[in-house]
């Protein structure tokens, strides 16, 4: 399993498991720059907090993200790790957010930072 690839992003899924008290749907595409192989893209759909997929490579022609998280691996990956905070990042540059920032700042990244996000994203940096 290389990181990135689809068995990656079926193994992220599942160890993420449902995210209390994230309600709606929400889309959110990971753009990572400087990987060993270049740009890598993922993205994963919530939906009332349960992960409905998450899928390798960027997203199919014509269909968009709600939210784009852009950053650089080594970054993302101290993120991950739990060594830095989503906010701090963003701050110093590090993570570029578009589309529906409030969503992500309000419901996405405190969901994240609650197990079983937390240690799912953390086996995803290793």
């Amino acid at each position: 399993m290389t990181r990135y690839d689809q068995d990656w992003a079926d193994a992220l899924a599942s160890a993420a498991g449902p995210v209390a008290g994230l309600e709606g749907s929400v889309r959110i595409l990971f753009v990572v720059t400087d990987t060993a192989d270049g740009k890598a893209a993922f993205f994963v759909d919530l939906a009332d907090g349960v992960v409905e997929s998450a899928t390798a490579g960027r997203l199919p022609r014509g269909e968009k993200a709600d939210i784009t998280v852009t950053a650089m691996e080594d970054k993302l990956l101290e993120i991950w790790r739990g060594e830095r905070s989503h906010d701090a990042a963003f701050m110093r540059g590090d993570l570029k957010v578009e589309g529906a920032y409030a969503d992500w700042l309000d419901r996405v990244t405190p969901a994240f930072a609650e197990r079983p996000w937390s240690a799912a994203w953390g086996a995803a940096a290793a």
